[in-house]
C-alpha cells in the first residue's frame, strides 16, 4: 500500500480542518479578550492619574498654591522616562511648578506620544484640570501598560502557534495510525477480492465507525460465503441428480436409432420425453424457488383465511390418498386463522407436504392435517405414522436435493421440502421437524399479520 501524499490523508485534513477552525475560534477570542484587557489597563491608568491630581487639588484647597507646588517640587526635577510629570501655570501661562512643561495639552483625559514635549521614549496618558486661577497637566507613563499589553499579545501569539502545532502533531499521530489500520483492511479485501471468503475485516475493541463499518461488512462476508457454499452445493447436486435421467435419455435415444419397428421407437421416445419431462420440472422447482428466495413474491400478499386454503386443499388430496391407500385427516382449530400471504404460493406448500408425506410412507398410513391458532400466530400440522426421519438428517432434508437413502429408489427431485423451506421463509414462518412418536411432525407457525396489510 502506498504511503499516499501526508496533506491528502484523511485523518490529516480533518486534523487540520479543526485545528484551524479551533485557531480562528480561539483568535477571535483571543482579539476580544486583548481588547478587554487594554481597556481594562487603561481605566487603571486613568484612575491612577486622577489620584494623583486629586492629591494635589486637595492639597490646593487646603493650603493654597503654595501647598500645590510643594507637594509637585516633592516628586524631583523633571527625569527622562520619569513614571510622573507636572505641569502648573500661573494665570498668564508661565510654568510654575513641574517637572516638565507641557503645553497645548485639551482638557481632561489625553494621550502624549513619545517624544512629544517631554523627551521621553514612552506615551503618557494626561488629565488637565483648573485649581483655582491656575492650570494644572497631570501625566503618567504608559510604559508598563504597554509593557504588560505587548505580554499579553505575545502569549496569545505563542498559545495559538502550540495550539496549531500540536494539532499538526496529532494528525500526524492520527494518520499513523489510521495508515495502518486501513492498510490492514486493504489487505484482507484484497484476499476477499481474490476468493478468499472465509478472510474476515479486523476489528478492535474499540468498536470506532471503522470497527462498527468492518464489523457489518464482516456479517455481509459471512452471508456471501455461506451463498457461495450454497450455489456450489447447489451447482453439485444439480450436476449429480441430473447426470443420471440425462444418461439414460441418451441411451434410450441412441438405442431408439437403431430399432426398426415403429412401435419400439415411439415406446423408447415416449421414454426419453418422460425423462426430459423430469429435467424440465426439477428446473421449473429451482426456478421457483430462486424466484421466492428473491422475495420477488411478495406483491401479490394479501389477508387471506387459512382455514379455507387448507380445506380445499384437503378436499382435493383426500380422493388421492383414498386411492393410494392412505387416511388423510383433517382438524380447524376454533377460531379465526387470516394471515397476510401469496396464496398460491400456500397452496403449493400444503400439496408439496401432503405429497412428500404420501410418497415416502407405505400404504395404511395416516396423514393429519391439522390448523389452529394460538397466541404468536398460526399454527399448522402435517404429521404421519410413517418411519420418519432420523434427527440428525431432519435439518439436512430441506436442503436442495437432499434425500434420505431408503427415498432414492422413489420419484422425485428432493426439491419438495426445499421449496416448502423457500415459501416459509418468504412469510417470515418458522418450519420445524420433530418425532410424532412413530412417524414426522412438520410444524409451520405463521405470524400475526401486520397491520395495514
Amino acid at each position: 500500500m502506498r504511503g499516499g501524499s501526508f496533506f491528502k490523508s484523511t485523518a490529516v485534513r480533518l486534523a487540520i480542518i479543526y485545528s484551524s477552525l479551533f485557531v480562528v475560534s480561539y483568535l477571535g477570542a483571543n482579539v476580544v479578550a486583548y481588547q478587554m484587557v487594554l481597556a481594562y489597563l487603561d481605566d487603571r491608568l486613568d484612575a491612577a492619574v486622577m489620584e494623583r491630581y486629586r492629591e494635589i487639588e486637595a492639597t490646593f484647597r487646603a493650603r493654597g498654591v503654595s501647598g500645590a507646588i510643594d507637594m509637585i517640587n516633592s516628586h524631583g526635577p523633571a527625569i527622562r522616562g520619569q513614571e510622573t510629570i507636572y505641569t502648573l501655570r500661573d494665570r498668564t501661562g508661565g510654568v510654575i511648578a513641574g517637572n516638565a512643561a507641557i503645553s497645548g495639552v485639551p482638557s481632561g483625559f489625553s494621550d502624549l506620544a513619545p517624544d512629544d514635549q517631554h523627551d521621553a521614549s514612552t506615551s503618557y496618558k494626561l488629565f488637565r484640570g483648573q485649581l483655582g486661577d491656575n492650570d494644572l497637566v497631570v501625566g503618567i507613563s504608559e510604559g508598563d501598560t504597554d509593557q504588560l499589553a505587548r505580554i499579553v499579545l505575545v502569549s496569545f501569539g505563542w498559545t495559538t502557534a502550540i495550539v496549531f502545532a500540536v494539532g499538526l502533531g496529532g494528525a500526524a499521530v492520527l494518520r499513523y495510525r489510521s495508515r495502518n489500520r486501513i492498510f490492514a483492511l486493504s489487505q484482507t479485501a484484497h484476499a476477499i477480492g481474490h476468493g478468499e471468503l472465509s478472510k474476515r475485516l479486523p476489528v478492535s475493541p474499540r468498536m470506532d465507525e471503522i470497527d462498527v463499518l468492518s464489523s457489518e461488512v464482516n456479517v455481509a462476508l459471512t452471508r456471501l460465503e455461506a451463498s457461495v457454499i450454497a450455489l456450489k452445493q447447489v451447482t453439485t447436486d444439480i450436476a449429480h441428480d441430473l447426470k443420471t435421467p440425462i444418461g439414460r435419455t441418451f441411451l434410450v435415444l441412441d438405442d431408439a436409432l437403431h430399432r426398426e419397428d415403429m412401435d419400439e421407437v415411439k415406446g423408447a421416445v415416449g421414454a426419453a420425453l418422460q425423462e426430459l419431462a423430469a429435467i424440465a420440472s426439477t428446473f421449473d422447482a429451482l426456478l421457483r424457488i430462486a424466484q421466492i428466495e428473491a422475495r420477488s413474491r411478495t406483491a401479490h400478499f394479501r389477508l387471506v383465511d387459512f382455514g379455507d386454503l387448507v380445506r380445499d386443499i384437503y378436499e382435493i388430496y383426500e380422493v388421492t390418498a383414498s386411492e393410494e391407500g392412505h387416511e388423510l385427516h383433517l382438524k380447524l382449530g376454533d377460531g379465526d386463522c387470516w394471515i397476510s400471504c401469496d396464496p398460491d404460493l400456500i397452496r403449493q406448500m400444503l400439496a408439496n407436504l401432503l405429497a412428500n408425506s404420501m410418497r415416502h410412507t407405505p400404504a395404511g398410513t395416516r396423514t393429519s392435517l391439522e390448523l389452529s391458532p394460538h397466541a404468536g400466530g398460526v399454527a399448522l400440522s402435517v404429521s404421519d405414522n410413517g418411519p420418519g426421519i432420523p434427527e440428525p438428517e431432519r435439518r439436512r432434508v430441506l436442503e436442495r436435493f437432499y434425500r434420505l437413502e431408503k427415498s432414492r429408489t422413489t420419484v422425485g427431485s428432493g426439491l419438495g421440502l426445499s421449496l416448502v423451506k423457500a415459501i416459509c421463509d418468504l412469510h417470515d414462518a418458522r418450519i420445524e421437524l420433530s418425532d410424532n412418536s412413530p412417524g414426522l411432525r412438520v410444524l409451520v407457525t405463521f405470524p400475526v399479520p401486520r397491520q395495514g396489510t
